[in-house]
């Protein structure tokens, strides 16, 4: 048996469907209209919610599902195919509303990340720095000439990490507004 038919067979299933519907909590948020619909079982690493099936699996180990695409899938009788991706518009990690879905690829995933701003700078879980420290960076290294070196010793971060920021291909607003200030 396929993903695709222990998914339509979940979809069937009043009691899957009922012990999922549970399993989310309606959250008004001010980004869309309809409410989000949060995931309140397990979460990955990465915060997205994730769901083991064993129910009407061939397999006896079961499946693992990320909560988004089986309560997507369950609730509009579609089937996602491996390839496409869900594009939260509500930008909301833990969010099942499928309203609040559109499909896309995994380009046009990305573009929606990267347009929605939401991993930039201290929004990003592997950012070592604060704003505030990023803006002493840009000073110490322009207005005091400070040295890379100098900076990494002080900051305790990477030759990368310090170039990216006084070169401008990390920390694009702040860079900027920084340049902005100094002309």
């Amino acid at each position: 048996m396929s993903a695709r038919s222990h998914v339509e067979k979940l979809q069937k299933d009043d009691a899957f469907v009922s012990s999922l519907k549970r399993k989310l909590k309606h959250v008004q948020r001010d980004v869309l209209d309809t409410p989000c619909w949060e995931w309140q079982g397990g979460l990955d690493k990465a915060g997205y919610g994730r769901i083991h099936v064993k129910r009407h699996c061939e397999r006896e180990t079961g499946r693992n599902f990320f909560s988004h695409r089986i309560v997507y899938m369950t609730f509009t009788g579609a089937y996602i195919e491996p390839e496409e991706y869900i594009l939260h518009q509500c930008h909301n990690r833990v969010c099942c509303n499928p309203n609040h879905f559109l499909l896309g690829d995994h380009q046009e995933n990305m573009d929606d990340l990267h347009n929605s701003g939401r991993v930039a700078g201290e929004n990003n879980s592997n950012s070592k720095l604060k704003e505030d420290e990023v803006w002493e960076i840009l000073e110490l290294y322009y207005e005091d000439e400070w040295t890379v070196k100098q900076l990494l010793e002080e900051f305790k971060v990477g030759r990368g990490t310090v170039t990216d920021i006084v070169y401008g291909r990390t920390w694009k607003p702040v860079y900027e507004e920084y340049m902005g200030d100094t002309e």
